[in-house]
């Protein structure tokens, strides 16, 4: 991998991903609660997975000169991430029976309790990270760019963009046809509106114009998956008090590896089968070849805009080249 040896480089993100998941047992297990059977949800959905957007906070924050302690902030976005997922695999959502090898978080506790549950994570999210003790202007900051991504201008709009327009809840596809506007034809503004963050609308690179079903699944990746690593990376540079421009590139590289991101669980879930191969998707629109493609060209302008923030050493470029490496078998 040029920077880190592999095993090294494992070792670190094992490293991350067992502290985040102790972080993660203690503020649930320890959440002061008169209902035990919402905590008891809370916990079974937020156990398991790669803890990637988590890591990406905490190694961004330290690579930036951070000091202090970002992990209120990692375990925030993933608790918004372990609430997506628990709404995702409800009825009314993907309708899905299984999460990571058992049953949903729905499946096991109800579906009313698979709500409130990804509700309790999604408030606890904001209060765990309200309790940093880093200087309070990065706090509110770090607060309100977490909001953002996670809101309607980011992960419930590209959710929104998934789910499709099915008056029975039932997943459609990411086509225009299917978006909002005079007949299935939707504008950049309509679908992004005017949020604006800092007195800038915060987006990252030049978001795809929506004439076809392939820009509409790119913008649903960006938005669906892409906001939440934008966010990450965004986090870390906030709480180490990087300048604005660090800030920005961080984001954008974190964007360009959310989006290669999703196309490979994309390319990974087709060649399973089940469910996911009846969703819309960048390798059935443009092709298996030319969305990996894709998927390398993010990848590498991931790592291009991490090197311009401070180095290749950074856990992001690594990870972009890990996945370039292990995921498409080409060198960084």
């Amino acid at each position: 991998m040029g920077v880190c040896p592999l095993d090294d480089f494992l070792r670190e993100l094992e490293s991350l991903r067992k502290a985040i998941d102790e972080a993660m047992e203690r503020a649930i297990s320890g959440y002061p609660c008169d209902v035990p059977l919402i905590r008891e949800a809370m916990a079974y959905a937020s156990e398991g997975g790669k803890r990637l957007r988590g890591a990406i906070v905490l190694s961004t924050f330290e690579s930036l000169g951070g000091r202090g302690d970002a992990t209120p902030f990692a375990l925030a976005i993933e608790m918004i991430q372990a609430y997506s997922l628990v709404h995702d695999d409800l009825p009314c959502m993907d309708d899905a029976e299984m999460r990571r090898g058992r049953p949903a978080c729905h499946r096991k506790y109800g579906e009313a309790m698979g709500v409130l549950a990804g509700d309790a994570l999604l408030t606890l999210a904001f209060e765990t990270a309200a309790t940093s003790d880093l200087p309070p202007y990065r706090v509110v900051e770090g607060i309100r760019a977490l909001a953002y991504g996670a809101g309607a201008a980011g992960m419930v709009g590209g959710q929104v963009l998934d789910l499709g327009p099915g008056t029975d809840g039932s997943p459609g596809s990411a086509s225009g046809a299917h978006l909002p506007g005079a007949e299935g034809s939707v504008t950049e503004a309509q679908v992004l509106g005017a949020a604006e963050t800092g007195g800038t609308r915060e987006a990252s690179g030049s978001w795809p114009s929506l004439n076809d079903g392939a820009d509409a699944v790119r913008l649903m990746y960006r938005l669906k998956t892409g906001k939440l690593f934008e966010t990450a990376a965004r986090l870390g540079a906030i709480l180490a008090g990087a300048p604005g421009d660090i800030v920005r590139k961080a984001g954008e590289a974190g964007m360009s590896f959310g989006f290669a991101f999703q196309i490979l669980d994309d390319i990974e879930d087709a060649s399973q089968g089940g469910a996911e191969d009846q969703k819309d998707t960048l390798p059935k629109r443009i092709s298996v070849e030319k969305a990996r493609e894709e998927a390398a060209e993010a990848l590498r302008r991931c790592k291009k805009l991490v090197t311009e923030c401070g180095g290749p050493d950074f856990l992001l470029a690594r990870l972009a080249d890990y996945y370039l490496a292990s995921k498409l078998g080409l060198a960084p």
